[in-house]
């Protein structure tokens, strides 16, 4: 089972940011790769979600163990205030929007602080590596960068300034801030999305502390 560990948007996140990205798509320019297909391929505003650590593939009979583990140690993690905050582009391929941690007026002061995030990020990592069929991958992630994908181009290069073109204008995007209150552990099924994307189906909710 392809699985991962994150934080899904709650229904007003996700629809305040997909307002965002509708309104700056429909002022953007719209070139085409072969076959007319759009250069970008869009995540389904429903599958954003913040990835907290990404596994691969895990044994079935591992996964009830896995599950059970994780819940424990989440548990463990007082609930916390984030928002979407800004965007940008990993790789000339990939368009995400930040994710900020807001814990009232600090959020403003100096860089965004992301300790209760990143101390989910670690638990996550730290707990799946011992499931992983390859260990070594679920290390790979750059905490630094906790983010929502939004979009990624079909090939490299080839879409990259659609991607910076909105990633531009999506820099100034700030969203609601919500209480995250539990993670999720996550199966993925590659190209069994919405016009060939993965589809994203939870296999447990893991409440935070109280």
């Amino acid at each position: 089972m392809r699985l991962f560990a994150a934080l899904m948007l709650p229904a007003t996140a996700a629809e305040h940011l997909q307002m965002a990205v509708r309104s700056v798509d429909a002022t953007a320019p719209h070139p085409t790769a072969g076959r007319g297909r759009p250069l970008l391929r869009w995540v389904p505003y429903e599958q954003r979600h913040i990835t907290l650590a990404f596994y691969g593939e895990v044994p079935a009979g591992a996964v009830d163990e896995l599950i059970a583990e994780l819940a424990a140690a989440v548990a463990e993690v007082p609930p916390f205030p984030l928002r979407i905050r800004g965007a940008g582009v990993f790789t000339r391929r990939t368009l995400w929007a930040g994710v900020q941690y807001a814990p009232g007026e600090q959020a403003s002061a100096g860089a965004p602080h992301l300790s209760p995030l990143l101390e989910l990020m670690r638990i996550s990592e730290t707990i799946g590596s011992g499931y992983a069929r390859s260990p070594e991958a679920v290390s790979q992630r750059d905490r630094r960068r906790a983010h929502v994908t939004l979009a990624r181009a079909r090939s490299r290069g080839d879409g990259e300034e659609q991607l910076r073109t909105r990633a531009e204008a999506l820099a100034v995007y700030e969203g609601p801030t919500w209480t995250v209150t539990e993670a999720h552990l996550v199966l993925s099924e590659l190209g069994q999305g919405k016009s060939g994307t993965p589809l994203y189906t939870t296999q447990a909710e893991l409440p935070l502390a109280g």
